[in-house]
């Protein structure tokens, strides 16, 4: 049976959102393995004088939980 934990992180890009969920993930994989999926709770942008600065997401990234002695 597999196990799998969830881990809600925040992160932005002048870019996009696109961009800011790729770097969710990005930084997520330097410290996790086994990561699975990502989904994008909330969105945000950062305005500045009258301009989108900065575009913000929410995630929630789950990864597999590895068994008791299982090295990959």
């Amino acid at each position: 049976m597999s196990m799998v934990k969830v881990l809600e992180l925040s992160a932005q890009s002048p870019e996009g959102w696109e961009a800011a969920t790729r770097q969710a993930v990005e930084r997520a994989s330097r410290t996790l393995r086994n990561i699975r999926s990502v989904w994008v709770k909330e969105f945000e942008a950062v305005v500045e004088n009258n301009g989108v600065t900065q575009f913000r997401v929410n995630v929630k990234i789950s990864f597999e939980l590895e068994e008791a002695g299982s090295v990959e």
